[in-house]
């Protein structure tokens, strides 16, 4: 089972999970070609809508949409459920 690569920016601590096929590749690179920038960019310069249907939280750029959910909210831990270019 793949673990998770944690990056702090900004008070938030964001969680980004490995690859299950890959697990020398983040999932959002081996999957999407995305980086970390790319979702932090995402993340920091868009509104959160929440998806009731898949219970996590959609933002979307001109060029990206990004999906997560908090870990905990209080401690502002994200972990990232993807980000895909558009």
């Amino acid at each position: 089972m793949p673990g998770y690569k944690t990056v702090r920016e900004a008070g938030f601590t964001f969680l980004f999970r490995y690859d299950q096929v890959d697990p020398s590749l983040l999932h959002i690179y081996a999957r999407h070609l995305t980086s970390i920038d790319d979702a932090l960019d995402v993340f920091f310069d868009t509104r959160p809508t929440w998806s009731e249907q898949f219970r996590r939280y959609e933002n979307f750029s001109l060029t990206h949409g990004l999906f997560w959910f908090w870990r905990n909210e209080a401690k502002k831990e994200v972990v990232i459920i993807t980000c895909f270019r558009i």
